[in-house]
C-alpha cells in the first residue's frame, strides 16, 4: 500500500491509469449494466452512456502536459457526457481527478474528491431521489479511507432495490450505481489500494437471470421522480457557455416544462439535461442564457421497450442482440417531425435543419451509436450534406448519405426503407423514392423582396419550393394555397401538409376543402410536425 507522497507527474500517471482501467471495466460490463436499466423512461443505455462519457477523458490522458491535465480531462468528460448517468459521472470525474492531482497524499485526495463529487452531483439534480447513482456516491463520500469508501459504495448499491420499487420488483440494483462502483474500484486499483477483482460483481448476474414474472408492468407505473413516456417524451441535452446567473434563470424556466433536470459544469461551461415535451422551449432557454452547442435530442418513448429487453434475457451471453442490416439517422427539428421519422423506422434523430445546422460531431455521434451492419444518413437540408459527408469520413464504417434536401424528401425516401435489406439495396431504393416527391414550405419573410415582378414586405408569409419563392401574402392561407397550386399537377395523388408551431388548423382545413374543389382525386393528409419557423411543410406525390 502506498503511503508516500507523489509528485504531480506521478499523480497524473496514476489518474491516467485509473481512467483507462475504468474505461476497460465499463467496456467489459457495458451490456450487463445496460440490462440493469429497467426504468420506464431510461436515459438510453446506462453502461453505454457512462463509457462514452469517459472516452473523451481517456483520450486526453496521453495528450499535452501534466499542468493542463485536470482541465482537459474534466472538459472532455463534461462535453462527452450522455444521459443522466453520464452527466453525473462527469462531475465525479472532475471532482475526484482535481483532488487527487492537488493532494500529495492519495487517501486525502480521494476523501476530499468524493465529498466534492457528492456535493456537485446532488446540486446538479433538481429533484434527487434515493436508490440511484447519487445514493451510491453520497455513501462512498462518507468513508474515512479508500477501502472503507468502496465498502460503503457497494453496500449502498445493494440497498438500492429497497429504495426504488421498480428495482425491487425487477430484482436488480441501480444501473448507474453499478457503473459507478466499477469506476471507483478501477480507480482504486490503479492507485494501488485494491487488487483487481474481475468477475466480483454478483449483482451484474441479475441482468441475465431476471425471471419474466418479476419484471413490472411499466405501462401505467406511478413512480416518484420517474415520469412515464406518455408524460415526458424527449431527452434534451446540450453544452452551454454562460454566466451563473444565466444558468440559474434557465433552471427556473426548465422547472416549468420538464423534469430529470441536470445542469453541471465549472468555469462557465455547463452540460445540461432535461426530460420534456417542449424541445424548442428547452433549447431556447439555453440560448437566452448563453451559447449553446452539441445539442442532442432522444425520443424516450422508443426506449420504453428496455424492460422487455431485460425480461427476454435467458442467461446466455450478456447483451447478445441480433443486428439489423441497415439503420437510418435523420436530421430534423420539431417533436412531431421526430415522431414521424421514428414511425418510418428511423433509429436516431439529430436535431437540425434550416434554423440550426448540426455539427460533424453530432452526426458522427448518432452514426456511431447504431448497431446495424450499415448506416444511412438523411441530411434533409442542403446545408447539412457536407457536414454529414465529413462525419461519415471520420466514421469509416459501412455508411452512406442519401442527399435529401428537405424533410419531405426524407419521408419519401423512407417509404422504400427495409431494415432487413443490405446497405446498397436500401441506398438504391431510397434514392429513387426520394426523387418521386415535390416539396415546398411556408415561412415569414425577414426582409422585403420580390418575385415574378411582385413585391412583398418583411413579415409577409412566403412560399418556397425547389424553384425558389413561388408565393407571398399577408395572409397565411393565401401563401399556402399559391404554393400548393405550384406543386400539384394532373398526376398528383397525395398532398401532405405538415403543421409547424405557427400553423392554424382553420387554415389547414381550408386548404383541404379548396383541394377537394380544385383537384379531383387528390388525397390530403394533415400531420403535426411541430417544426419552428415554418408553419407549413408541403409534399406532393
Amino acid at each position: 500500500m502506498r503511503t508516500m507522497e507523489f509528485t504531480h507527474t506521478d499523480r497524473c500517471r496514476l489518474i491516467a491509469d485509473g481512467l483507462r482501467l475504468a474505461g476497460e471495466g465499463l467496456s467489459l460490463h457495458e451490456e450487463a449494466i445496460n440490462r440493469l436499466n429497467v426504468f420506464p423512461v431510461p436515459d438510453g443505455d446506462t453502461g453505454t452512456n457512462m463509457l462514452r462519457t469517459l472516452k473523451g477523458s481517456i483520450a486526453e490522458v496521453a495528450n499535452g502536459e501534466c499542468e493542463t491535465f485536470v482541465a482537459r480531462v474534466s472538459k472532455a468528460a463534461l462535453l462527452g457526457a450522455r444521459g443522466n448517468s453520464g452527466v453525473i459521472l462527469s462531475q465525479i470525474v472532475h471532482a475526484l481527478v482535481l483532488a487527487l492531482y492537488e493532494e500529495g497524499d492519495l487517501e486525502s485526495g480521494w476523501s476530499r474528491g468524493l465529498k466534492a463529487a457528492a456535493k456537485a452531483a446532488r446540486e446538479a439534480i433538481l429533484s434527487p431521489q434515493p436508490g440511484t447513482m447519487l445514493t451510491v456516491i453520497e455513501a462512498a463520500s462518507g468513508g474515512g479511507s479508500i477501502l472503507s469508501s468502496l465498502a460503503l459504495a457497494r453496500a449502498a448499491l445493494e440497498r438500492t432495490p429497497q429504495q426504488l420499487e421498480v428495482l425491487q420488483r425487477a430484482g436488480v440494483v441501480d444501473s448507474g450505481g453499478a457503473g459507478l462502483v466499477i469506476f471507483l474500484e478501477s480507480m482504486a486499483h490503479a492507485l494501488g489500494k485494491i487488487a483487481a477483482e474481475e468477475g466480483e460483481y454478483p449483482w451484474l448476474l441479475a441482468a441475465t437471470s431476471v425471471p419474466q414474472a418479476s419484471i413490472p408492468d411499466l405501462s401505467g407505473a406511478e413512480l416518484v421522480g420517474i415520469n412515464s413516456a406518455e408524460s415526458m417524451g424527449y431527452e434534451v441535452m446540450f453544452s452551454l457557455e454562460a454566466p451563473a446567473v444565466g444558468v440559474d434563470a434557465m433552471r427556473v424556466l426548465w422547472s416549468g416544462i420538464g423534469d430529470s433536470i441536470v445542469v453541471v459544469g465549472n468555469g462557465g461551461l455547463y452540460r445540461c439535461h432535461i426530460h420534456t415535451n417542449s424541445i424548442g422551449e428547452a433549447i431556447e432557454a439555453g440560448i437566452e442564457a448563453g451559447r449553446v452547442s452539441d445539442i442532442s435530442v432522444s425520443d424516450l418513448r422508443e426506449q420504453v421497450s428496455e424492460a422487455a429487453w431485460v425480461a427476454s434475457a435467458d442467461g446466455g451471453a450478456v447483451g447478445e442482440r441480433k443486428l439489423q442490416q441497415t439503420s437510418v439517422v435523420a436530421v430534423a427539428s420539431g417533436s412531431g417531425l421526430s415522431r414521424l421519422f421514428k414511425s418510418f423506422g428511423v433509429t436516431s434523430i439529430v436535431v437540425g435543419g434550416q434554423s440550426y445546422n448540426p455539427s460533424t460531431a453530432e452526426i458522427l455521434d448518432a452514426v456511431e451509436e447504431q448497431s446495424a451492419l450499415g448506416v444511412i444518413v438523411l441530411p434533409n437540408n442542403s446545408n447539412v450534406q457536407a457536414t454529414a459527408q465529413a462525419a461519415l469520413g471520420l466514421y469509416g464504417g459501412p455508411a452512406a448519405i442519401i442527399p435529401t434536401v428537405h424533410v419531405i424528401e426524407g419521408f419519401s425516401a423512407l417509404m422504400a426503407f427495409d431494415p432487413d435489406s443490405d446497405l446498397d439495396t436500401n441506398v438504391a431504393r431510397m434514392s429513387s423514392s426520394a426523387r418521386h416527391v415535390r416539396w415546398g414550405e411556408v415561412t415569414t419573410a425577414v426582409r422585403s423582396g420580390s418575385f415574378d415582378g411582385r413585391a412583398f414586405e418583411a413579415g409577409s408569409f412566403i412560399g418556397l419550393s425547389a424553384h425558389g419563392i413561388v408565393s407571398a401574402s399577408t395572409e397565411l392561407e393565401g401563401a399556402v394555397w399559391k404554393l400548393v397550386e405550384s406543386l400539384v399537377n394532373s398526376e398528383s395523388e397525395i398532398l401532405t401538409l405538415i403543421e409547424g408551431e405557427r400553423a392554424e388548423r382553420a387554415v389547414s382545413e381550408a386548404i383541404r376543402d379548396r383541394c377537394a374543389e380544385a383537384f379531383e382525386g387528390l388525397a390530403v393528409e394533415i400531420l403535426g410536425g411541430g417544426q419552428p419557423l415554418y408553419p407549413y411543410l408541403v409534399g406532393v406525390e
